[in-house]
This record gives C-alpha cells, sequence and structure tokens, in this order.
C-alpha cells in the first residue's frame, strides 16, 4: 500500500477500467455512504465503488465527505479499512483529492481564534486527537507526501515547514501548546503515548518533544499541589474563624483540586513511559508521628470513654429496618398525631438506660412522626428543657436518627450556635447548652470548623468573664475526644492556648485552671513519669536513702559523719546534697531538728548556701500565699528556727525574718487597720501559724536582745488584733503557748496594742546604751558563745567552726558599725574651732550678701543646706537603733530625735543661738563641726518652725486615725 500511494504522488498508476459507471443514483449514493459508513463492515463495497464509478465529476463533495466520514470513525477496528478507503481515493485521485484532505486535517489542529466553553472544548480536543492519530497512519502508509502538497497550508505550518520540522512534531507542538497551564490538552499527549509507543522509540525528535513536555508537565502538577495545600489551609483557617464554610474559598478550591488531578493522571502515565521518578505527593497530615518521650495522648482504642459502657453509649447505635424509615418518610402527615408525639416523649423522657433510648427511637420511627409539626415540637422540647442529665439521650436520639433528622438537627446546632456566640462575647453561662453541644461533638453531628470556631475564640476572649469556665466545661466532657479525633487542630488549639496563658491580664486563678486543662486533656503516662524520672549514681542514691530514711536519733552520728565524708566537689554529689539539705519537707517533721544537727558541720560555703535557699522558699511562700504549700512552709520555717539554735546564723537575722514575714506585701511594708493586703487578707491567719513555730523552736540566749525582742512581741500582739475575730481554736492555741513560752503580757484591745508599741518606740529611740553600739556587743557575746559551744559540740571541726562562724557574723558586726559611723549626739572627729571664730566667720559672711544677686543665691544655699541636715540627721538616727521596724515607727523614732534636740537646746536657747552640726566628708573620713547661729537668722528660724509644723501635723493624724476607728467599733 505504501508504494502504490507513494507511486500515486507520481501519477505513476494507470485507471486499468475505461467504463465506469456515471449513473447519478449509484454516484450519491456513494457519498452518502462516505459521509456515514467509513467502517470494517462497508470497506469492501466502498473500495467497489471507487474503482467501478465515475466519480471525477463529485470530487468537491467527495472531499466533504470523506472529511466528515473521518470524524465519525472513532472505534479502533475501524481504523485500518478507513486507511485503505482514504488510500484508495489517493490512488485514484491522488493531487486532486489528498492535498485537500490534509489541508483540512491541518485547520482542524488550528488553535481557535476565539474563547470556546467547557462543552466546545472537550468536542475540539476529541476531535483533535482523532485526526493526529489519522495523521500518523496516513504518514506511515505514504498518504503524505511534503508540506508543498498541502492546499491551504495553515501559516502557523507553514512556519515549521520552513524550519525542516517533521509532521507529526509540528502537528504535536501546535497541539500542546494551547492552554497548558489548565492542562487541557494534557490528555492529547497521555493518548499518543499509549497508541504509539514503538513511534517514541524509533523517532528521537518526538521522544525529545514529549520528554519535555512532561518535565513540564510534572513540574505544573507540582505548582497546583502546593496551591490546593495552601487553599486548604486557607479555608480552613477562615472556617474555624468564621465558624461558617465561605463559598468563595470552597469554589476555588475546588476548581484547584479539579485541575490539579487532572494533571496528576498525566504524571502518571508520562513518569513511568519516560522513566523520571514521579513528585510525592503526600499530605502533611499522614507524616505527623507523636513522640512517645511526650506525655500520652489519647487514641481510637483506649482513653476517649471512661468504660466499655460509655464507649457503647457513643458508638454501638441501632439499625433502624429500611421499610420502616420509607414507610415514615411516606407517611409524613402528623397533624393527628398529637398523642403519639406526647407518647414518646414520656418514653424518651424515663428511658434510663441504652434499650429504653433505642425503643423510644424505634417507637419514633414506627409512628411515623417525622412531620413538620413533630419535628418542630422536638425542636422546642430540646431547647426548652431544664434536665441538663437527659442531653446526652437527645443527641444519641439524633445520632440514630441521623441523616433522615437533618433538617431538625441544623436547627438545633443553629441554635445552640447562637447561644454559644452570646456567652462567649457577653459574659453569659448557660451550662444546658453548652453539655448539649459537647454531647453532640462526641456524636459526631456538629461540624469541624464549627467545633474549633468555638475553641478559639473562648481562648482568644479568656479575659471576658466566665469564658475559662465555659473551655473547662468544653474540654472536660468532649476534649478527649477532640484530641483523639481531630489531632491536629486540637495540637493547634493547646498551642494558641499556652501562647495566651502568658498574659499578664490573667489572674493566677485562671492560669491555674488552664494548667488544670492541659492535666486533663493529657495526664502524664507512668512511662513519661518514669522516663523523667533521673538516674542516681549509686553514692547519690546511698546519701538520699541516709537522708530521707534512715535518719533517726539513733543514727545521728553515723549519718554525719558519712555525709560529711561526701565530695561536694562532685558537681552531681553536690546537687543531691542541695536538694537533701533544701527541701525539709521531704523528711519526717521531727527529723527537721536531726537535719539542722548535720548541717552545722559542714562546709562554710554550702551552709550559705542552703539558708540563703530555704529564706528564698520562705519569701517566696509569702509571695504565692497558696494553701497547697502551706506544709512545705511551715517546714521551712521549723528548719530555719532549729538552723538558727544550731548558731548556724546569727539571731538578727531571725529577728528580720519575723518582721517580714508580718510586714511582706502590705502598703509601706506596714499592716494597718482598715488596710487590707491581697497577699494577706483578714481572715488568713496562716502568717501567725509560722511565726508562732518559729517562737516556740527559737531560744533567746542573749539577755541584750531582749529589749528588741520584747518589741517585736509588742508588735506581733499588734498585728493579730488586726486579723478578723475570734482567732481559730488552733491558732489561738498556739498564740497563747508563744506568749507564755516568753512571759509576755498580751494587750486587751487594739487601741492598748498601739499605744503599747508607739510607747515602747519612743522609749527605746531615747533611752541611753540602746543603739547599734549596745547590738555590736551583744552580737560578739553571741559569737563568743557560739564557738565556746562549738568547741564543746565537736572537737574535730573546732577551728573550721570557728571560724565560720566568725566569719558568718563578721559581715554583720561591719554593716552595723558602718551605721554607726555617724555620730550627730556632739561627738566630732575632725578639729573644733571656738565659737568666737565662727561667730567673726558668719558676720563676715553676711557683709557679703547685701547685693540683691547675692542674696538670692543665698536662699537657694539655706533651702539646699537645709534639706541636707535633715535627711542627714533622719537616716543617721535611724540607722543608729538596729531595730528592724516598719516605717511608720521608725518615722516616730526620728520625732523622738527632734524632741530630744529641743529638749537639750533650750539651754542654748537662752542666750539667742541654736546649736547646729555641719557633717563633711572628705574622701572615706567622715567629719563634724558643731556651731551655734542666732535665733533671728532666716534659716535657723525656718528649721525650727518647720520641724513644730510636721511634729504637731503626724499628732493630730495619729489621733484622727485613732478615734475614727475606735467610733467605728462602737458603733
Amino acid at each position: 500500500m505504501g508504494s502504490l500511494n507513494l507511486s500515486a504522488w507520481d501519477n505513476e498508476l494507470q485507471d486499468g477500467n475505461s467504463k465506469l459507471d456515471t449513473s447519478l443514483k449509484k454516484n450519491n449514493a456513494f457519498i452518502k455512504k462516505l459521509k456515514t459508513s467509513i467502517n470494517k463492515d462497508n470497506q469492501d463495497s466502498v473500495l467497489k465503488d471507487i474503482k467501478t464509478l465515475s466519480l471525477t465529476k463529485y470530487l468537491s463533495e467527495i472531499i466533504i465527505s470523506s472529511q466528515e466520514g473521518l470524524l465519525k470513525c472513532t472505534k479502533s477496528i475501524d481504523v485500518p479499512s478507513a486507511i485503505e478507503i482514504i488510500s484508495a481515493l489517493h490512488q485514484r485521485f491522488n493531487k486532486e483529492f489528498t492535498p485537500h484532505l490534509f489541508g483540512w486535517m491541518f485547520l482542524q489542529i488550528q488553535v481557535p481564534k476565539t474563547e470556546l466553553d467547557e462543552k466546545d472544548e472537550k468536542e475540539r480536543i476529541s476531535k483533535v486527537k482523532l485526526i493526529i492519530r489519522f495523521l500518523v497512519e496516513f504518514e506511515s502508509v505514504g498518504l503524505f507526501n511534503g508540506f508543498k502538497n498541502v492546499e491551504p497550508l495553515p501559516q502557523f505550518m507553514s512556519q515549521r515547514a520552513a524550519r525542516n520540522e517533521g509532521l507529526i512534531p509540528a502537528v504535536l507542538k501546535e497541539s500542546l501548546s494551547y492552554k497548558m497551564k489548565v492542562g487541557l490538552t494534557v490528555s492529547i499527549a497521555t493518548t499518543f503515548i499509549k497508541r504509539f509507543p514503538k513511534l517514541l522509540e524509533t523517532n528521537e525528535e518526538l521522544h525529545i518533544l514529549l520528554n519535555s513536555y512532561s518535565e513540564i508537565i510534572i513540574s505544573r502538577t507540582k505548582d497546583l499541589h502546593n496551591i490546593v495545600k495552601n487553599l486548604k489551609t486557607k479555608n480552613h483557617k477562615a472556617q474555624v474563624r468564621t465558624g461558617r464554610i465561605v463559598e468563595e474559598i470552597e469554589a476555588d478550591l475546588s476548581k484547584a483540586i479539579e485541575l490539579f488531578e487532572r494533571f496528576k493522571t498525566a504524571t502518571d502515565i508520562l513518569c513511568p513511559f519516560f522513566e523520571i521518578e514521579p513528585p510525592s505527593f503526600t499530605d502533611d497530615d499522614n507524616n505527623d508521628k507523636s513522640n512517645e518521650n511526650e506525655s500520652v495522648i489519647v487514641n481510637k482504642d483506649s482513653g476517649i470513654w471512661a468504660n466499655e459502657e460509655d464507649r457503647k453509649f457513643y458508638q454501638v447505635l441501632p439499625e433502624i429496618p429500611s421499610e420502616v424509615i420509607d414507610s415514615a418518610l411516606n407517611s409524613s402527615n402528623d397533624s393527628s398525631k398529637a398523642n403519639e408525639m406526647n407518647e414518646f416523649l414520656v418514653h424518651l423522657e424515663t428511658a434510663s438506660n441504652l434499650k429504653d433510648i433505642d425503643d423510644a427511637t424505634l417507637e419514633f420511627w414506627n409512628q411515623g412522626l417525622i412531620g413538620k409539626a413533630s419535628k418542630n415540637r422536638l425542636l422546642k422540647h430540646f431547647t426548652t428543657t431544664k434536665d441538663i442529665g437527659r442531653v446526652r439521650v437527645y443527641a444519641r436520639f439524633l445520632k440514630s436518627s441521623d441523616p433522615h433528622l437533618g433538617n431538625l438537627k441544623d436547627e438545633l446546632l443553629e441554635y445552640l450556635d447562637r447561644g454559644f456566640r452570646s456567652q462567649i462575647y457577653h459574659n453569659g453561662l448557660n451550662f444546658k447548652n453548652i453539655m448539649f453541644f459537647c454531647e453532640m461533638i462526641k456524636f459526631g453531628l456538629v461540624p469541624e470548623h464549627v467545633i474549633f470556631h468555638k475553641i478559639r475564640s473562648l481562648i482568644l476572649n479568656l479575659t471576658t468573664p466566665n469564658n475559662i469556665e465555659i473551655l473547662s466545661i468544653f474540654f472536660e466532657i468532649s476534649g478527649k475526644y477532640l484530641l483523639s479525633e481531630h489531632n491536629k487542630l486540637m495540637e493547634e488549639m493547646l498551642d494558641l492556648l499556652q501562647a495566651k496563658r502568658k498574659n499578664d491580664k490573667l489572674t493566677i486563678n485562671n492560669k491555674m485552671a488552664i494548667s488544670n486543662l492541659f492535666l486533663v486533656l493529657k495526664p502524664p503516662s507512668i512511662k513519661s513519669i518514669q522516663n523523667k524520672s533521673k538516674v542516681l549514681k549509686p553514692e547519690q542514691a546511698f546519701l538520699k536513702t541516709l537522708v530521707r530514711s534512715e535518719l533517726k536519733h539513733g543514727t545521728l552520728k553515723q549519718v554525719s559523719s558519712i555525709i560529711r565524708s561526701a565530695d561536694l566537689n562532685d558537681s552531681d554529689i553536690m546537687d543531691t546534697m542541695s536538694s537533701l539539705f533544701t527541701k525539709p519537707e521531704k523528711i519526717n517533721y521531727e527529723n527537721i531538728t536531726l537535719l539542722s544537727d548535720i548541717l552545722k558541720n559542714l562546709r562554710r560555703d554550702f551552709k550559705i548556701h542552703v539558708v540563703d535557699t530555704i529564706l528564698e522558699g520562705i519569701i517566696r511562700g509569702l509571695e504565692i500565699n497558696d494553701y497547697r504549700y502551706n506544709r512545705i512552709r511551715m517546714a521551712h520555717v521549723k528548719y530555719i528556727s532549729e538552723i538558727c539554735e544550731r548558731k548556724i546564723i546569727n539571731v538578727s537575722l531571725i529577728h528580720d525574718l519575723l518582721y517580714k514575714i508580718l510586714t511582706f506585701g502590705h502598703a509601706f511594708n506596714n499592716p494597718m487597720p482598715g488596710r487590707e493586703s491581697e497577699l494577706d487578707p483578714l481572715d488568713d491567719y496562716f502568717r501567725i501559724h509560722l511565726v508562732c513555730s518559729i517562737l516556740q523552736n527559737f531560744t533567746l540566749r542573749s539577755k541584750k536582745f531582749e529589749d528588741k525582742f520584747q518589741l517585736f512581741l509588742t508588735y506581733f500582739d499588734y498585728y493579730i488584733f488586726l486579723k478578723d475575730s475570734p482567732l481559730p481554736k488552733d491558732c489561738e492555741f498556739k498564740v497563747v503557748n508563744a506568749f507564755e513560752k516568753y512571759k509576755f503580757k498580751r494587750s486587751s484591745d487594739l487601741k492598748t496594742a498601739i499605744e503599747t508599741l508607739n510607747e515602747i518606740v519612743k522609749s527605746k529611740g531615747i533611752a541611753p546604751g540602746t543603739s547599734g553600739d549596745d547590738d555590736e556587743d551583744d552580737e560578739e557575746d553571741e559569737d563568743e558563745e557560739d564557738e565556746n559551744d562549738e568547741d564543746d559540740d565537736d572537737d574535730d571541726d573546732e577551728d573550721d567552726d570557728d571560724e565560720e562562724d566568725e566569719d558568718e557574723d563578721g559581715p554583720i558586726d561591719d554593716e552595723l558599725k558602718n551605721r554607726n559611723t555617724l555620730n550627730i549626739d556632739g561627738q566630732t572627729t575632725g578639729d573644733e574651732e571656738d565659737d568666737e571664730n565662727i561667730k567673726l566667720s558668719y558676720e563676715m559672711y553676711e557683709r557679703k550678701l547685701q547685693e540683691e544677686e547675692e542674696r538670692k543665691i543665698e536662699e537657694a544655699l539655706e533651702r539646699e543646706f537645709k534639706k541636707m541636715v535633715f535627711d542627714s540627721m533622719s537616716s543617721h538616727k535611724i540607722d543608729k537603733t538596729t531595730l528592724e521596724l516598719p516605717q511608720n515607727i521608725k518615722s516616730n523614732r526620728t520625732e523622738d530625735f527632734f524632741e530630744s534636740n529641743e529638749n537639750n537646746s533650750k539651754p542654748n536657747n537662752s542666750s539667742g543661738k541654736i546649736p547646729f552640726t555641719l557633717v563633711t566628708k572628705k574622701g572615706k573620713s567622715i567629719a563634724t563641726k558643731n556651731f551655734e547661729l542666732p535665733s533671728n537668722v532666716k534659716f535657723a528660724n525656718n528649721v525650727v518652725e518647720e520641724e513644730k509644723r510636721r511634729r504637731s501635723q503626724k499628732e493630730q493624724i495619729n489621733k484622727y486615725i485613732l478615734q475614727s476607728k475606735f467610733d467605728d467599733e462602737n458603733e
């Protein structure tokens, strides 16, 4: 056939039949047959007609009919017949027929100039695929003899012919380049590869062309996959943010998925053929793996349900026969079924187990209660019931009847959704609606985006009242179910909650409630707890067992000897020792005394670390004030008092700590009547317990320290009267025992306590010999006692312990000495000049101030000098007395100083002069100079008048506060 077709192009074939039938009827029948029946069945008949009929006059009709006939030849079995018939026509008419047929075929392949709709596009692609198939077949049998024999030759083909491109590559390039991004022509490439694989193996030009096309398709497929993934993420965020389906994003996502699937199908065919590695399009959701070392997350088999019965309630649903459902749907007229509806509701309300609930559901369908009136009554019943315990029954009924009661479910969800939104943003709490919503979640009746929109809204508005409570209910009822069924979204919500927990506007209680939510959702498993437990070395485990388990009165010497031999230079041993000696709450309460005995003989730096840690723990307890840590706080104060008893620390530290416990958190570090502190409410008596515990364990060894301690007991008595009365019995017993130990007589009421406190403060401020010097002597005597006691306790550590005590007390003594460096009672460290020289200097200085400008400068200097003297005198006198009292008590002592100054200056006032002390500092040396100024000098007169005014105002304020307090009590 190929040689005959080639010969026909050269007119080498002769028509052997000279007698041709010119019958009009037969010729028309042939044209019609050619148009409709180019197939295997009519092949012989058509070929016979071509040889016997005179078709020359009808050549134009034959060309058109053959074109239409080829388009109808879509079956593969008919293609060889079509090739035979077209070849016969070519062999008879050659250049009069074949160039016109090829010209028409190229025009069908040409890219359309106008935009086609989707239906026309599909028809055109099908036509192009069929024509390309015939072109390949025709070229293989010699029907195509170059572009010069094509009439008319389209412009796109003439350009490609000029570049000497082959017929099939030129046709494929034109076809495949059409709308490549939307993938309309990818089916042309896949169809061509399936039909002509051998042609691609032999034709290198075609192979290179389709290989390059495949790479472009793969790249486009990857881009589409990313687009789909981004649209899914965008759609998910929009749904969670709004709680609704966003139609625009949904439409874009559907188009993107359809387009991606089209390209993905093409890559599945192209990649294996050209041996290209196919891209991976696995979703990220499938690659998420949980970490085994983290807390156990509930899975679908365990942890969601409380027990097997609970699991059956939510997962094992009754099967309603299809004929019953069909019968109920067909008889939807329920206008006369009010009685049946009443009976069903009674049955549903009294159902107490799975069988009763399922029987009620079957009764509902057997009665055919699915009409509009019945649904409205059900909806009203579900939304108005006040029995919270029945909502899970209603949810099971809805799930059992789903999807045939879809309208009822949607209306109920709409009602609950509106209520939920109102609660989130308008400070409300409807427990029943929240319960109903959560129960529907556990039955899978609520769309995912609606669920997480509610959770997200609650988390973003945690500061709104009741929102944390709503979130707690939400997680407690359906949290584990969501964590199992929607793990990724739930983890995102938990991350958001974790970030929001750092909000400064949340109270401590709210933050603790959020922490409890995490424990409810992700309780730590035994395995995770075991993994977190630290692996101890044998030496560490041995030390831990010694202190925590084996420490007793009978084993104290042995345990102490072993502990002292521990290598504290080893970081692990040091960590263990630190944990053992800074956590007294981990041992028996009566063994705390023994623990302090062991601590006494350890290294100085370690003792410092322990004392610092315990003191920090006590202060931290005052800051938190959480009742759950009360046992730990009691152990800490017991421990620190026992440490003081062992003379590891100085008594002054305990003295300061006692004041710290009573005053911490109060305004100006001083509790006052009628002024409550958030950290120390009036009905919280735990600080009294702490102080009583220290007082019971503390022994006052120095008589010189008794004055300061009596002042504290007076202040403690005053503090107790500030609390709500009466005291709890256990607290009252401790207070009585503490005061009886020190033989302290309590005041009868708050007024007496305040007066007693003021009297003692005033007397201690002016009494001779009660300032810092006495305190220094007291501490030095105590240090000597400490050294003597330690000599008796442990000869082996005599030198070491003595040095430690001296070193520890040394900084305190130095501080006291520094505090008393300044003395404004008349003692001086510099050279004094006589009164006449001072007076003469002052008169000369007065004469220099005659000019107005110099007088202004003098007034400014007087103001600054006045401020400096007041600051120096006030701070100096406070520092002289080492009693660490609250601010208002210190100010009283300052007043006493000025009273003393005034009394001492009375003899001098008779001569018309007022004494002053000038404090100067040069380098590290400090000096004072005493001199007198005439009382008529403006500066001296202002100082006296200002002090009198301040003292008078304070006395009036104190009287007013006391009077108003007692007036309220009398009322």
